[in-house]
């Protein structure tokens, strides 16, 4: 699939490899956080996990259905500190579920901004 396809803010189902255990994953939904020409550089992208498991911390972003283009199915938040790089190549990514909406972009890029 060609990366340009996904841009910044998009929500897609990935196979998520687990930190502990690289050689199995889980299907999740992440939001997409690195701009489209960086995406297109490395045929790579940046996203962060979206959880159904509330932490409401710092790092933190509740996915309400104003922020969404798409309602997801239940409550849920970006971990804006759960930073991963996908490679498009590698088929991990599943499906575009959503987006989010500008306003809900910017204040994403501004938690994980607050990451570094």
């Amino acid at each position: 699939m060609n990366v340009s396809v996904y841009k910044q803010g998009d929500i897609i189902l990935i196979r998520y490899p687990l930190s502990d255990k690289p050689e199995k994953s889980i299907i999740r939904p992440v939001v997409v956080i690195s701009n489209e020409s960086s995406n297109r550089q490395d045929k790579d992208i940046l996203v962060c996990q979206i959880t159904t498991i509330l932490r409401n911390d710092p790092y933190s972003f509740s996915l309400v259905n104003d922020s969404l283009i798409i309602p997801m199915p239940e409550p849920c938040e970006v971990r804006c500190n759960k930073i991963a790089t996908v490679r498009v190549w590698d088929k991990i990514i599943l499906d575009k579920i959503s987006e989010l909406t500008p306003n809900a972009l910017t204040n994403v890029l501004n938690i994980v901004k607050t990451v570094f």
